[in-house]
C-alpha cells in the first residue's frame, strides 16, 4: 500500500468541499457508516464532507489493490462500489466494525485487518503493470512501443495488462502520472510557481498549451486557475 490517511472536518456550518483528481490509485475508504472502494479515476471529482465528519483510507500504489481486493481494476474505473459488494458477508462485518470503532486509529485498525485477512488468498500483482507504472511516474513521455520491448511483450498484450492492474491504458497512466507530477512540483514551492511555461518544459508537457489542456480534462480547471483556487481553499480551511 501507498499509504494510510485520516481526514476529520472541525465545527461549523458550512461544508468542505474536497476535490479528487485522477492520480492512479484505488483506495478503501470509511465514512460515516459504510466502506467503499473508490476506484481508479479519469476525471475530477468533489467530495462534499459534513462538519465533525471523519473519514479514513487505505491507498495503494498503481496495480496493487486488484489480488487483495479480489477484482480488476478496469472493472472500479470511474466506480464507487461497497466492500459488502465485492465481499459478500465478509464485507458486511468490516463495515459494521468500522462503524462502531471508537476513533480514526481503531477504524484504520479494521481496515487494515480487513484487508490483510485476504491476503492469504490473493494472487501476486502483477510486476510488469507495477513496473511501468513506476517507470511513467518518473519517465511519463516514455513510448509505449519501447516499454512493451523492454517488457518482452507486444503493445497489445502490456496494454491488457496494464489495464486490468491498473484500470488504464499505459498512455492515459502516463497523462495522469504526469499531471500529478505537475501539482506535486507546482506545490513544492512556497509560494505556488506561476512560470507555467517553464512549468510545462520541465513536466515533459509539449508547451503551455498542453499543460492547459490536460490539467482542464484532469483536474477540472486551468492551471493557473486550479492553483488558485486550491491555495485559497486550503488558506480558508486553516482560518
Amino acid at each position: 500500500m501507498a499509504c494510510l490517511w485520516v481526514q476529520e472536518i472541525g465545527d461549523g456550518d458550512e461544508v468542505y468541499d474536497q476535490p479528487v483528481l485522477p492520480d492512479a490509485s484505488i483506495d478503501v475508504i470509511s465514512g460515516g457508516d459504510n466502506v467503499v472502494v473508490a476506484g481508479p479515476a479519469t476525471r475530477p471529482l468533489t467530495a462534499s464532507l459534513v462538519p465533525r465528519s471523519l473519514t479514513v483510507g487505505i491507498r495503494f500504489r498503481p496495480g496493487a489493490a486488484p489480488p487483495v481486493l479480489g477484482v480488476t481494476a478496469v472493472e472500479l474505473r470511474d466506480q464507487e462500489v461497497t466492500v459488502s459488494e465485492l465481499w459478500g458477508a465478509a464485507g458486511e462485518t468490516v463495515a459494521a466494525r468500522t462503524t462502531d470503532a471508537a476513533d480514526w486509529r481503531a477504524r484504520l485498525g479494521v481496515l487494515v485487518d480487513g484487508l490483510a485477512g485476504r491476503l492469504d488468498d490473493a494472487l501476486p500483482a502483477d510486476r510488469v503493470a507495477t513496473g511501468i507504472a513506476t517507470t511513467l511516474a518518473e519517465h511519463p513521455g516514455q513510448p509505449v512501443r519501447l516499454l512493451a520491448d523492454d517488457a518482452a511483450l507486444s503493445e497489445r498484450q502490456l496494454r491488457r495488462r496494464v489495464e486490468v492492474a491498473v484500470g488504464y491504458s499505459p498512455r492515459t497512466l502516463a497523462r495522469i502520472l504526469r499531471f500529478q507530477r505537475f501539482l506535486h512540483v507546482a506545490r513544492s514551492s512556497q509560494q505556488y510557481r506561476r512560470d507555467l511555461a517553464g512549468l510545462a518544459a520541465e513536466i515533459g508537457y509539449a508547451d503551455q498549451a498542453h499543460l492547459t489542456r490536460e490539467s482542464s480534462r484532469l483536474g477540472g480547471l486551468p492551471p493557473a486557475a486550479l492553483l488558485d483556487w486550491e491555495r485559497e481553499r486550503l488558506t480558508g480551511a486553516q482560518k
